[in-house]
């Protein structure tokens, strides 16, 4: 008891934050599977004890909550049922249409999230905001049955007030309307007055991964819903990089530059991916919602026969819809776009705003260089992020020295999420390129076996070309050895970025 007295509240503390710092030391090692974020995290723990201890509790490992696992669970075996009643037939004779050496990277999609790729599919290419925003409207204006929206940033300024407003004019002819928008992208949407109109209007607004200071014990809260999904009447999807903000009041003091975004047009049978990525998001976040969703689908069926794949035939393009997220277990986006990459024999064009590869990555590019791949990266010269600037910058020297072409796109923030192979193999939707992204956020993207739509991807990506100059490796070499050290100082933490 005398030992007990002489032991102050200082010792306690040291005491007790060492128990911590060495338990997250031992789940680091055990739970960490990528070595780059295992080894960004033991630096974090080992330099900052006491803010690496608390960063990790909150933020360390992808933590979206035992009821949302379970009420996915669900959702899936229902969305099982429905496949098999309703949606096999249109994963038949897929491979015939689509090149040999896209079959293994075909079925690694396929494996991961259970969505195979379909023919008969149209798609348009929308590369500008006025272009995105008045086909969306067209389409809306024209909706006979149902509108619903899924967007990671909803920003109520500008053009976007226009497309709110349609959306309330057609709640009022009666259609189902319903919005998922990520509780914190969208945070200026839901402390706008914009929530209450819309749902006075019939419409279901919901928040997508809320956030508050209890769930900050049971989910990690930077895991973030970054899909962009439009589906009408379940026959007209609409999927890309494209935020519902006006780039003419978005982030407009960030010294960028406006974003500049493309978003793909899609009937046909990948719609019905599109239309179950939704209602599994939309399920997923509470269980009023998963029952909801499972009577409006259930309801749903009566219009099977309107939107059967043989009625929905709108072309001739194989597509595949790729949804990631941290709660599937597998990197499937990840592991897509390194089979891509290595398949690649002539051509790899890449554009994304954000460039932090980890290991594999930086590898499947660099060897694809120097075996006489073109391989070229597309990135704005200014990004918003501070620590993504300085990150990709320290790739630069390795990917120069290997061959890959890099080209800073100077007419804005380059915010297109692209990828051509050989011109005739797309990934196309909402991914960057970087660790985020790959593990952590909730993505969607379209793989199209293509080469019409492709070379049309392709051509919009020489577009920017002209308006982007290269870097030599002469210059990057004559800059400052201490931007250097920052930039590989901040390259340590690119795993977590």
């Amino acid at each position: 008891m005398t030992f007990l007295k002489d032991i102050t509240w200082t010792e306690i503390f040291i005491f007790a934050h060492t128990c911590a710092a060495l338990g997250c030391v031992l789940r680091v090692l055990y739970k960490q599977k990528n070595i780059g974020s295992t080894f960004a995290w033991l630096i974090i723990l080992f330099l900052f004890p006491v803010f690496g201890t608390i960063a990790y509790l909150l933020i360390g490992e992808p933590r979206l909550g035992t009821a949302r696992a379970k009420r996915t669970g669900e959702m899936n075996r229902f969305y099982q049922s429905f496949a098999e009643s309703y949606l096999s037939e249109i994963y038949l004779g897929v491979g015939d249409n689509v090149k040999s050496r896209y079959h293994g990277i075909s079925r690694v999609a396929a494996k991961g999230t259970g969505l195979g790729a379909t023919r008969n599919n149209a798609m348009t290419l929308l590369s500008t905001t006025d272009e995105i925003i008045d086909t969306m409207l067209a389409d809306i204006r024209a909706a006979r049955h149902s509108c619903m929206l899924a967007f990671y940033i909803i920003e109520p300024e500008g053009r976007i007030e226009e497309l709110l407003n349609e959306l309330l004019a057609a709640a009022d002819r009666g259609l189902d309307c319903a919005i998922l928008a990520d509780a914190v992208g969208s945070s200026r949407f839901f402390d706008s007055g914009w929530v209450e109109t819309l749902r006075e209007a019939g419409i279901e607004v919901h928040a997508s991964l809320p956030v508050g200071v209890w769930r900050t014990f049971f989910t990690r809260t930077d895991l973030r819903n970054h899909r962009k999904i439009l589906v009408i009447d379940s026959k007209i999807g609409y999927t890309g990089s494209f935020n519902l903000a006006d780039p003419r009041f978005f982030k407009k003091d960030s010294g960028v530059g406006e974003w500049v975004d493309v978003m793909m047009r899609c009937t046909g049978p990948l719609v019905l991916e599109l239309s179950a990525v939704f209602f599994a998001d939309l399920a997923v976040e509470t269980d009023e919602n998963l029952e909801s969703v499972q009577q409006y689908l259930t309801q749903a069926q009566e219009r099977i026969p309107e939107i059967l794949p043989e009625k929905m035939q709108q072309g001739d393009i194989v597509a595949q819809v790729i949804p990631s997220a941290p709660e599937q277990g597998s990197h499937v986006i990840y592991e897509t776009i390194i089979s891509a990459i290595y398949a690649a024999t002539k051509q790899i064009t890449i554009t994304t705003p954000y460039f932090v590869p980890d290991e594999p990555l930086l590898m499947a590019l660099t060897i694809a260089a120097k075996r006489g791949v073109k391989v070229t990266l597309i990135l704005p010269a200014k990004v918003d992020s501070f620590m993504v600037r300085y990150a990709s910058r320290a790739y630069y020297p390795m990917l120069l020295d290997a061959g890959v072409k890099i080209a800073m796109f100077k007419g804005g923030l380059l915010h297109a999420k692209t990828m051509t192979i050989d011109e005739d193999y797309a990934l196309f939707g909402t991914v960057n390129m970087d660790m985020r992204s790959f593990f952590l956020n909730l993505e969607i993207s379209l793989a199209i076996y293509d080469r019409d739509i492709t070379k049309q991807i392709c051509n919009l990506q020489r577009d920017y070309l002209k308006n982007s100059s290269y870097i030599t490796v002469k210059a990057w070499q004559q800059r400052s050895k201490f931007r250097g050290l920052i930039e590989n100082t901040v390259r340590l933490m690119s795993p977590l970025l």
